[in-house]
């Protein structure tokens, strides 16, 4: 079967020119003018691939990101940039393009990103099918042995499910692993953030229209329920739904039938609800912002994802994991922390949790020279923060102290095996690590 590519691009010879060249390497390929006209033909032809211009009057290349991001994430969108944008192009692949090429357009280049796109999507949809959400989560505090054991209950069940939590917790990784212990982990995994989405066409994303219906409705469009049929919808930011959008979602969350925008006639599907908010949806009912009747439907099963500094010592598992992380991605050899660098991050409250911390080792593994981080590399706000421990009093506990001696006796316990010491402290051989190096534990001592 011929792998198919998707061009959307508004300048007519560039259009033609690049179909004519994926055609001639074997490609199924259509083309469309424009971001409009391009995301409704993504969802007829199901690409393999997608080529896309930055620079449109409808719909621009972004929008068209951001349409992949949420619906079809396991399509690489490659940009198509003139020299001049090359710096919004990079912004796109941080947020999530595979790469960009630059006009003018190397014919055998485009050939050699689309068939490198293609081949290394293939690979990464094998690895990640299956619980892939778990892969990704951090931690063995309790707090989050609670929460592990919560998902694997949640996931065989049909409940709705409402995720609450602060800013950059991880509630859509959450979310994902839900669908990953399911019955329905094979099936569509789709979310819709109510809060990214235009008022004016998020009820088109989550039901789909009739051609027609609205100005721009040149065709029927499937909206994120049916996609979703026999899988999972995940309703991100659920506490910035309109008001009166939320009548119609609690018909499909009660009877599981939804009605496309322009049309009277209603489809059953069969999908397990997840939500999501960073809101205190208690006080918005209160306030009558938002609807009793929806918040209950969708509250069936309360999942709280706790913020970073409750978790405990899963901030040595997340730093050792983050830093392994990115230097796999930016091709580097394994780095140390310094002496005083976890203690600097241990110390720091972390308003934006598991997303800032990431972004923090994101940046420090690219700027580190060397093979040991150092603390200077960490952002100004962290090294500031850090408190200098006071002189102590006579009635002064020392947690360090009796956390190194519980270590140590565990270890001697467990005759210096790691494993074991580690099973016995109800922690992960890396959390043990972490505090053996940090209270400088070693079996020659």
């Amino acid at each position: 079967m011929k792998s198919r590519v998707l061009i959307i691009e508004d300048e007519e010879r560039m259009r033609h020119l690049l179909t004519l060249v994926l055609s001639e390497e074997g490609y199924e390929v259509q083309a469309a003018e424009d971001g409009v006209k391009g995301m409704l033909l993504w969802r007829d032809m199901e690409p393999h691939a997608v080529l896309t211009d930055l620079k449109m009057a409808r719909a621009d290349g972004m929008e068209v990101l951001d349409f992949r991001n949420r619906r079809y994430q396991n399509v690489p969108l490659i940009i198509l940039t003139a020299f001049g944008t090359i710096q919004s192009a990079v912004t796109a692949m941080k947020q999530g393009a595979y790469d960009y090429l630059t006009k003018p357009i190397d014919n055998m280049e485009v050939v050699r990103v689309v068939a490198r796109a293609i081949a290394d999507t293939r690979k990464e949809v094998g690895v990640s099918r299956g619980v892939q959400g778990e892969a990704k989560m951090v931690g063995s505090s309790q707090v989050m042995h609670k929460l592990y054991e919560d998902i694997k209950l949640i996931g065989s069940t049909k409940m709705s499910v409402l995720i609450t939590g602060e800013s950059g917790t991880g509630k859509e990784l959450i979310a994902q692993s839900i669908h990953a212990h399911s019955p329905r982990a094979a099936k569509p995994f789709i979310r819709v953030n109510c809060a990214a989405i235009p008022h004016d066409l998020l009820e088109s994303e989550l039901f789909g229209h009739v051609r027609g219906a609205f100005t721009g409705a040149v065709g029927n469009r499937e909206g994120a329920f049916v996609e979703a049929d026999k899988g999972t919808i995940f309703l991100d930011e659920i506490g910035d739904l309109p008001l009166d959008l939320q009548p119609k979602i609690l018909h499909a969350v009660e009877d599981k039938l939804v009605s496309p925008v322009g049309s009277s006639k209603s489809r059953l599907v069969d999908v397990k609800i997840i939500a999501a908010t960073n809101r205190n949806l208690d006080q918005m009912v209160h306030n009558r912002q938002f609807r009793s009747d929806l918040y209950h439907r969708l509250n069936m099963y309360p999942l709280r994802v706790p913020p970073l500094r409750q978790r405990g010592a899963d901030l040595d598992e997340l730093v050792d994991y983050f830093v392994a992380l990115f230097c796999r991605e930016q091709n580097k050899p394994p780095l140390v922390l310094a002496d005083g660098v976890l203690q600097l991050l241990q110390s720091y409250h972390w308003p934006g949790n598991v997303r800032e911390l990431k972004n923090v080792l994101e940046r420090v593994v690219l700027v580190c020279r060397h093979g040991e981080i150092t603390e200077d590399l960490l952002p100004e706000k962290i090294r500031s923060e850090y408190i200098v421990p006071q002189s102590r009093s006579n009635d002064y506990l020392d947690l360090s102290s009796q956390e190194r001696n519980l270590i140590l006796a565990a270890l001697e316990q467990s005759g210096w095996n790691q494993s074991k010491a580690a099973r016995k402290l109800g922690i992960t051989r890396n959390t043990l690590r972490y505090r053996m190096k940090k209270y400088a534990i070693n079996r020659t001592m």
